[in-house]
């Protein structure tokens, strides 16, 4: 395995093995990575889809990315995928997967046309005090401290950060600023999380710090990620041959002490 980047490597087809019918593939659990490494084994390696089969507890696909109408709950959406112009392996997944909706189109398409029709744009990223506008909502209002405070983070090694939390690194000026408030809701932070897990936040979506206040850089898919993402991922599969089994627990063994399970699939 080695590490790479650029479209060089990308876009580029591997060479094909010579007997790529003797290859099986068997995949725990359907959620996005399961999906995605059978996508790419019939792409990319030419790997038959009906020698992958993908075992899955639940009685459908799609893991936490889940959009489902329940008569008695309604519909259950856990939470969504911020996705945005670097998440280059999603696109390069989606561009070989057709869209349900459009003839001739990849899920691919289909989201850019969207996002060019109707761009991400949200001028009330937060309110206060049941309703308020939030003052300076536009900005970040992050302090000369703060910024340092920041800037401190990124730059400090990780192996430093073991056992720290967010409130030992920042003062409280940083959480007054808007940013803290734009930055927590959208990543599920509170002071008492991780202060590694923040560095790595931070470094990952830089980028898109200016951005904040509107969320003008996120994509987003014309339904829910379940219906716009997985359903059609899913039947491409199904399209190819790959067999899905559901309500199935895969274990490596069953000591007879634990009972039976509803279906197994020893691996």
């Amino acid at each position: 395995m080695y590490r790479s980047n650029g479209n060089f490597e990308a876009y580029a087809r591997p060479k094909i093995s010579q007997h790529p019918d003797n290859r099986r593939a068997y995949f725990v659990g359907s959620g996005l990575a399961s999906l995605a490494g059978a996508a790419f084994l019939i792409r990319d390696t030419a790997v038959r889809g009906d020698s992958i089969t993908i075992f899955e507890e639940l009685d459908l696909p799609g893991g936490s990315m889940d959009g489902i109408l329940d008569e008695h709950k309604g519909f259950i959406i856990r939470g969504g995928r911020e996705m945005e112009a670097h998440f280059e392996t999603l696109w390069d997944l989606f561009r070989s997967v057709p869209s349900l909706t459009n003839d001739n189109a990849s899920v691919l398409d289909e989201m850019y046309w969207a996002h060019k029709t109707d761009p991400s744009s949200n001028p009330q990223r937060a309110i206060e005090n049941r309703g308020k506008s939030i003052e300076q909502m536009d900005k970040l209002t992050l302090t000369p401290k703060a910024v340092q405070e920041l800037l401190s983070l990124a730059l400090t090694r990780e192996s430093d950060l073991d056992d720290k939390r967010i409130d030992e690194v920042f003062s409280e000026e940083f959480f007054e600023s808007n940013f803290w408030l734009y930055w927590a809701t959208m990543f599920a932070f509170e002071k008492w999380a991780s202060a590694l897990e923040m560095r790595r936040y931070t470094l990952r979506f830089v980028h898109h710090i200016a951005t904040l206040p509107t969320l003008t850089s996120l994509r987003f898919s014309n339904y829910n990620q379940y219906e716009s993402l997985i359903q059609p991922l899913v039947a491409h599969l199904e399209g190819h041959g790959v067999k899905f089994c559901y309500g199935t627990e895969a274990l490596a063994s069953v000591p007879q002490s634990e009972g039976k399970v509803r279906k197994s699939a020893f691996l």
